[in-house]
């Protein structure tokens, strides 16, 4: 008995000591896992899906992300946007797909930041042209653009896009496509072209299951306003849509077709302080075309302050406004004289750069060579004057300069008498003669007279008056 209760007693504390190791070891383990657990965060995706012809934007496209934690779903809103939040134990590929029905699933890997936010480059999905229609259509009874790739194309060796593709549907009277069983051949043809060697292809082509047929717009050497119709002929009758309007555009600025100017050569602007003229850039390729709208041109001047820069029209033309400085003086051509100097990059990221001169006249003052009179009886005098600004320079366009002569006796004024000048820079429009003549011999009395040299304009009046007597 007493050997039976031994061997018991030592069983007992046998399996006591096996469970107080299986509780440490499961106590070992539980502190292993708390360790090893590992935190999550939130990543937020935000991006957008267009279609891959047309641009526009996919409503309804149903999002997936499978990869984070848990598998994410949305769907891009009507402006065809999305955003997800993704919750990730790291920064990893996440599987990204986009499902939208009548177009071409779309897969793609993104590298998702764990906790961060970031936008995904713009998803673009293309249509499925292998679908087929679901029903009988009518008859073909109109035809309209269904999509184009582009509202524009530039000239050939211009750096843009020289291709343009366009796709016309053809609709039953009820407005649905006509099916493979009603297919026509649609004809493509200009309405109107520049005539630079652009082309339309192919010239025909039979529409698709769809009701479709596409045709791609070629650009040549000139730019310009292009109309482009689609027409079929159904039992006898034409059918043609509305003209589709596309530009070509020109191509890379050209030195040889670059020029800056304002409206005039010489403005009544000396001594004047932000006295503004518009100063336009004109910028062509090297086909004279021009350049494709948005090229930007930059402006400086030797004097006053112009805008430091602006983007052509469809016209080629950049234009800012200069404000003036009052005393312009340029090293070469003098006092008055300021340039103006527009400057743009070529095909191969060159500057080119094109200057003019302009120029900033003042008050009028006149001078007259001989300044007293003395006419002797049948004889004549000649006479030297000059009307110009305070720096010689001439006066502006439309400027009137007169001279009138006033006596008792018998005087004519011939020569540089009724002037009005024109546009100009050049100091030959500084410097005039007239000759006054006696015209009556017979009498030899001595008669006063005055000779009155006068001018009006946008520089000011001023008038100078000589005296002196004629026999």
């Amino acid at each position: 008995m007493k050997k039976f209760l031994s061997i018991l007693s030592i069983l007992f504390m046998s399996i006591f000591l096996i469970l107080n190791c299986e509780l440490a070891t499961d106590s070992n383990n539980n502190d292993q896992t708390q360790d090893s657990t590992t935190t999550t965060a939130t990543s937020t995706v935000t991006g957008s899906v267009v279609d891959f012809t047309s641009g526009n934007p996919i409503a309804g496209a149903l999002m997936r992300f499978i990869g984070g934690v848990t598998e994410v779903g949305t769907t891009t809103d009507a402006q065809g946007e999305f955003t997800a939040q993704i919750e990730l134990e790291e920064s990893s590929d996440i599987s990204l797909t986009v499902l939208k029905e009548g177009y071409q699933n779309l897969t793609e890997s993104i590298f998702i930041i764990k906790g961060g936010t970031q936008e995904l480059p713009i998803l673009t999905m293309q249509r499925d042209t292998t679908i087929t229609s679901t029903g009988t259509s009518g008859g073909p009874a109109s035809i309209y653009l269904f999509s184009q790739s582009s509202s524009f194309i530039g000239v050939k060796e211009s750096g843009d896009i020289e291709t343009a593709e366009l796709v016309f549907e053809v609709q039953d009277s009820s407005g649905n496509p006509i099916d493979i069983n009603h297919a026509v051949t649609v004809n493509f043809s200009f309405g109107s072209a520049p005539g630079g060697g652009e082309y339309l292809d192919p010239a025909s082509a039979e529409t698709n299951a769809l009701g479709r047929a596409t045709v791609t717009l070629n650009s040549g050497y000139v730019s310009g306003a292009v109309q482009i119709i689609a027409r079929f002929t159904y039992r006898g009758n034409t059918i043609q849509s509305r003209p589709v309007a596309m530009a070509i555009h020109g191509g890379f600025p050209d030195e040889n077709h670059f020029h800056v100017a304002s409206e005039k050569l010489n403005y009544a602007a000396y001594g004047i302080v932000g006295f503004s003229i518009p100063f336009s850039a004109l910028v062509g390729d090297k086909y004279s075309n021009p350049v494709r709208p948005g090229t930007i041109v930059y402006f400086s001047t030797t004097s006053g302050v112009i805008g430091g820069s602006a983007m052509t029209g469809d016209n080629g033309v950049a234009t800012v406004t200069l404000l003036t400085q009052p005393l312009p003086n340029h090293p070469t051509y003098g006092p008055g004289f300021y340039v103006v100097t527009a400057a743009t990059a070529n095909e191969n990221n060159d500057e080119i750069t094109t200057q003019t001169v302009r120029l900033s006249s003042g008050f009028p003052i006149i001078t007259v060579n001989p300044t007293t009179i003395n006419i002797q009886n049948g004889g004549s005098q000649t006479f030297s004057y000059t009307v110009g600004d305070v720096n010689g320079n001439p006066l502006t366009e439309g400027t009137s300069i007169t001279v009138d002569a006033e006596t008792d006796g018998s005087v004519d004024l011939v020569g540089d008498i009724n002037i009005e000048l024109p546009d100009t820079q050049s100091p030959i429009f500084t410097s005039f003669q007239f000759t006054a003549f006696d015209t009556n011999a017979d009498t030899t009395n001595v008669q006063p007279i005055k000779i009155r040299i006068a001018t009006s304009g946008e520089n000011g009046n001023l008038a100078l008056e000589i005296f002196g007597t004629t026999r």
